[in-house]
C-alpha cells in the first residue's frame, strides 16, 4: 500500500515531534522511518537530558535520485529556522533501515538545534559542534563502538587541517563551504573537543560541554533571532566561573590554521596507529574524560 504525506506525533519526555513523511513511501517502511526517528531524537537526550526543541517539526523527503554521490540511506539533511525549527531529511527508503539507524546524518542536524542560527561568518560553531555531537552521540548510542566514533572524529579533524591553511576560521566561513567545505566544519569540532575536554577536566566531570549546553537550552532556545559566534562563546561563558569558550575564540577564531588538538588526543589517551587506525589507552592521564564523552549510556 502506498500512503501519502502522511503525519506522526511523537511524544518524547519533554517534546512533541511533528513528523510528515512525503510519498511515495510504503506503509511499513514509513513505520520503519518514524520508529528510526524518535530513536535517533531520543539519543539528543544523552546530552542533557531532553530534546532541545519541544516543537520541531521533521520532513522526510523520499529520494532515489542521489545529486550528492552518495548511496547512504540519509542521503542528506538541512535545518530551516523560518517559522519554526524544521529538519529536512532526503532518504532512500529502498535501503534496509539498518542502515539508518548506522547513519549519522539525522544526529548531526538534531544537534543543530542545540545552537541558535549562527550569521554565516560563525557557520564553523554550528557545523563544528554538530560534527561532535554526530560522533560522540553515536556512540554514546550504541551505534558506533568508542573506537570507531574517535576514529571518525579524528579522520574530520585530519581533513579540516589539511584545508586551506590560510585561512582563519572565520575567514573560512566567511568564503563558504564551496571554498572551506572540511575547515568550516571540522574546526569547530576541534574547538568543541578542546572546550568539553577542558571543562570536564577542570570540574572533575562536574562541568563539560554537554551542561552548558543544557543551560543555553533552558535560558535562550528556540532562539527567534540569529547571533553572532561571539555572542554565542560569552553566553556559554557566563554559565561559568573561569571562562573557556572566548579563551578559544581569541586564540583560534581570526587566526591562520587550525586548532591545536593532538596534545589533547594523547592526554585523553587516543592512540594513532602506523596503519591509520586508532587505539585507546586506560593509562593517558584523561583517559576518565574521554570515557564520559564518547562511552555509551
Amino acid at each position: 500500500m502506498m500512503i501519502v504525506d502522511s503525519l506522526f506525533l511523537i511524544a518524547l519526555s519533554n517534546a512533541t515531534l511533528n513528523i510528515e513523511i512525503r510519498q511515495p513511501v510504503d506503509e511499513h517502511k514509513a513505520t520503519e522511518i518514524v520508529e528510526w526517528i524518535e530513536s535517533t531524537a531520543d539519543s539528543l537526550k544523552l546530552v542533557y537530558g531532553r530534546f532541545p526543541n519541544p516543537d520541531a517539526k521533521i520532513i522526510v523527503i523520499p529520494s532515489t535520485e542521489n545529486s550528492w554521490g552518495s548511496e547512504s540511506a540519509v542521503i542528506f539533511g538541512r535545518v530551516t529556522r523560518r517559522g519554526g525549527e524544521t529538519v529536512e531529511l532526503f532518504v532512500n527508503p529502498d535501503r534496509p533501515i539498518e542502515e539508518f539507524y548506522a547513519d549519522w546524518t539525522a544526529t548531526h542536524e538534531f544537534s543543530h538545534l542545540m545552537l541558535p542560527l549562527l550569521n554565516q561568518r560563525y557557520r564553523w560553531i554550528s557545523e563544528g559542534f554538530a560534527s561532535y555531537y554526530q560522533n560522540v552521540l553515536m556512540s554514546r548510542a550504541g551505534h558506533y563502538s568508542p573506537e570507531h566514533a574517535w576514529q571518525r572524529l579524528i579522520e574530520g579533524l585530519d581533513r579540516g587541517r589539511e584545508s586551506r591553511p590560510e585561512l582563519s576560521l572565520n575567514e573560512a566561513a566567511a568564503s563558504g563551504t564551496r571554498y572551506a567545505r572540511m575547515k568550516v566544519y571540522w574546526s569547530g569540532a576541534a574547538v568543541a573537543l578542546l572546550a568539553d575536554s577542558e571543562l570536564r577536566r577542570r570540574s572533575g566531570g562536574e562541568e563539560s560541554l554537554d551542561t552548558v549546553l543544557g543551560q543555553l537550552q533552558a535560558c535562550c532556545l528556540p532562539a527567534k533571532r540569529q547571533w553572532s559566534g561571539r555572542r554565542l562563546f560569552g553566553k556559554l561563558d557566563s554559565f561559568l566561573d573561569t571562562p573557556v569558550f572566548m579563551p578559544l575564540y581569541r586564540e583560534y577564531a581570526n587566526a591562520e590554521g587550525f586548532p591545536d588538538f593532538a596534545p589533547r588526543l594523547l592526554e585523553l589517551g587516543i592512540n594513532r596507529n602506523k596503519d591509520g587506525t586508532v587505539s585507546l589507552s586506560d593509562n593517558a592521564s584523561l583517559a576518565a574524560t574521554r570515557k564520559a564523552i564518547s562511552d555509551s549510556r
